[in-house]
């Protein structure tokens, strides 16, 4: 699945690279190789997908980046292979990660990424178990098929064993972004949040302009933090 993955990103890469060079083959003589935009990845939250439309929010915002959004699974250890496969293959120049794929960002192995997370969510413990156990549907289509999931002690506890065995690692410049209103983790988880990665080093920005989400608001965020590098 993780090759698939990755061999489907590359493929759209080279069919818009080709769209290119069609474009113009009736100038051959001033025609110059197209160059390749730097790679951006964005990580989707718990229960989401690639397809949620994020993505494509931010590439329209951003177009001067290719942006690639890998597949992640509920376990976080299974995630972070992923990801930092998808590092190691493309070595985005920016990291955007949400909600839990925020949290799953601040560990990829990308020092040399502008990592930005919106509201990430370091207590996945502590979220699964409000959320509820039992079945729970993915709120995105998926690739791999799953149309559910399901929230269990040993899914927690895989959460609590992750946070154990891995530290952060930060990016060339670190960015979380915090909603003043988060209607999922609540104002002071969000807090404890905050507070943990600032220590790390990271920039801290509260807003009141977006919830747990990435909505226009969250997006203009990252668009002007990454204007201004």
């Amino acid at each position: 699945m993780r090759d698939m993955q990755i061999n489907c990103a590359k493929t759209c890469v080279c069919q818009r690279i080709f769209v290119i060079l069609r474009q113009n083959r009736f100038d051959m003589y001033n025609w110059e190789e197209p160059k390749q935009k730097p790679y951006a990845m964005y990580i989707h939250g718990f229960a989401s997908s690639p397809k949620s439309g994020t993505r494509a929010s931010l590439a329209r915002a951003l177009p001067e980046y290719e942006w690639l959004a890998p597949e992640v699974t509920h376990d976080p250890f299974e995630s972070l292979e992923i990801i930092n496969e998808w590092a190691r293959t493309f070595e985005p120049k920016v990291i955007v990660g949400t909600s839990m794929g925020g949290m799953l960002a601040l560990y990829v192995d990308a020092p040399k990424a502008t990592k930005i997370v919106l509201n990430p969510s370091l207590e996945m413990d502590r979220t699964l178990r409000k959320m509820g156990y039992g079945k729970h549907p993915y709120l995105q289509e998926r690739a791999d098929g799953a149309i559910e999931f399901i929230i269990d002690e040993p899914m927690v506890q895989r959460f609590i064993a992750f946070k154990k065995e891995h530290s952060f690692i930060l990016g060339s410049r670190n960015i979380g972004l915090f909603s003043t209103d988060d209607e999922l983790l609540g104002h002071e988880m969000s807090k404890r949040n905050a507070i943990t990665i600032e220590e790390t080093g990271f920039n801290i920005i509260w807003s009141p302009k977006f919830g747990h989400r990435c909505n226009d608001n969250a997006v203009k965020e990252i668009v002007k933090q990454l204007k201004s590098i």
